[in-house]
């Protein structure tokens, strides 16, 4: 079993020790196919629990999996349950219809399967208890939202132990056809810039993701209990910043032990930038916004995926509600990555292709703003702080810590 874990591409403890594996618990799901719950003792640090799914990319496995979303309930071998739930639209599937199968490539912390092109059917394989966000918010915004810019929830599969705790084993979405990921098409469209060409596509493209995260912003601040907004208190304030503290100097002792020397005072004054947040209000948010978790439709709208958060990080943090600007934050430090990749593509030290990025950089970022704001200001003016340029600046440095 640990060699079977550690050729695993969605087995996180590959640079680890493995002192041991055991079973905590097994189901039958189909005949013949079992699901196993396996922890894995380290020789150094905390245990980890993963998913092992026989067959689970089979077409005739997935496709029995799936009639199982209509409402299943299976018991394990040690007294727990497997919950498959489906939402209102799991009945609008034409279950029988769907002939093609495919196992989707390249991912790195769970499995998928596609039923032609109409669902997406994703295996978590590092269990962990507690709501998994990328289930609870995308299951808030199906049945509780209008807010189309992410794949529709299908269903959910849950497990329950023996002692009632809940942890995620899958989800099922509606598949969206796309074009690739934003990260793909933004750095096409850059290379078009860069060598010459008309920048109004890409900002255009930029100020479109801008209004479709504000619209995915004021989704999440219309819920209640776990979705409700709250408003931003001295202690939220004091924990962020000590927060961004810690990183910025883990990063700038990391700098100093490559003989590259920041501006450490500089660099803390901008995250005391945060206080900015004062008045405003914390939600719930995607928690890990950058191009690459945006897909772009053949149309040119944008459909947000993986909601999930910073996967390094504990359930619970995840769970946390933040200003919505953290997410700002990230995807402006993401069309910064997106420059130097596009520069490194060629000549970086091209005196034409530096001034054309810095100009693309600038114009998608004016654009990307302009219509993020215009769009949650007009419906929640409550939401973000009056002046919003210092806690982003200090919501950037965090991100480019971290």
């Amino acid at each position: 079993m640990i060699e079977q874990l550690r050729t695993a591409r969605w087995f996180g403890g590959k640079s680890r020790a493995i002192r041991e594996t055991r079973v905590l618990d097994r189901a039958t799901w189909l005949d013949g196919v079992s699901v196993c719950l396996v922890e894995v003792q380290y020789e150094r640090g905390s245990p980890e629990t993963y998913v092992l799914a026989e067959r689970f990319d089979e077409p005739s496995v997935a496709r029995g999996l799936l009639e199982r979303f209509a409402g299943a309930s299976l018991e394990t071998e040690r007294g727990g349950s497997l919950e498959f739930r489906p939402t209102h639209l799991f009945r609008t599937i034409p279950v029988d219809r769907l002939s093609e199968v495919a196992a989707l490539r390249g991912e790195q912390s769970n499995t998928s399967v596609r039923f032609d092109d109409q669902l997406i059917l994703k295996l978590f394989r590092r269990l962990q208890f507690g709501p998994n966000p990328d289930v609870e918010v995308g299951w808030f915004l199906t049945e509780h939202s209008d807010f189309r810019g992410t794949p529709a929830v299908m269903g959910s599969l849950a497990y329950i132990d023996p002692q009632g705790r809940e942890a995620s084993l899958a989800l099922l979405q509606r598949f969206e056809p796309n074009r690739g990921d934003a990260w793909t098409t933004t750095l096409q469209r850059l290379r078009t810039v860069l060598e010459g060409g008309d920048p109004a596509e890409s900002v255009g493209a930029m100020a479109r993701l801008g209004q479709t995260t504000g619209d995915l912003h004021l989704a999440l601040a219309s819920g209640t209990g776990d979705f409700a907004a709250e408003p931003i208190s001295d202690i939220d304030i004091g924990d962020w910043r000590q927060a961004i503290h810690d990183e910025v100097q883990l990063a700038a002792e990391g700098l100093a032990k490559r003989d590259i020397q920041v501006d450490g005072a500089a660099l803390l004054k901008r995250a005391d930038g945060i206080s900015g947040l004062k008045g405003a209000l914390k939600t719930r948010h995607h928690g890990d916004y950058h191009l690459g978790q945006v897909l772009e439709r053949g149309d040119g709208s944008f459909v947000i995926i993986d909601f999930e958060g910073e996967p390094a990080k504990p359930l619970a943090v995840r769970r946390e509600k933040r200003s919505p600007l953290r997410d700002v934050a990230g995807m402006l430090r993401s069309f910064d990555y997106a420059r130097h990749a596009a520069l490194r593509a060629g000549d970086a030290s091209d005196a034409g292709r530096l001034r054309a990025a810095a100009a693309w950089y600038s114009a998608v970022r004016e654009a990307f703003l302009s219509a993020y704001f215009e769009t949650v200001n007009r419906a929640a003016p409550s939401l973000l702080p009056s002046d919003v340029d210092a806690p982003v600046a200090a919501l950037e440095l965090e991100k480019a810590a971290y």
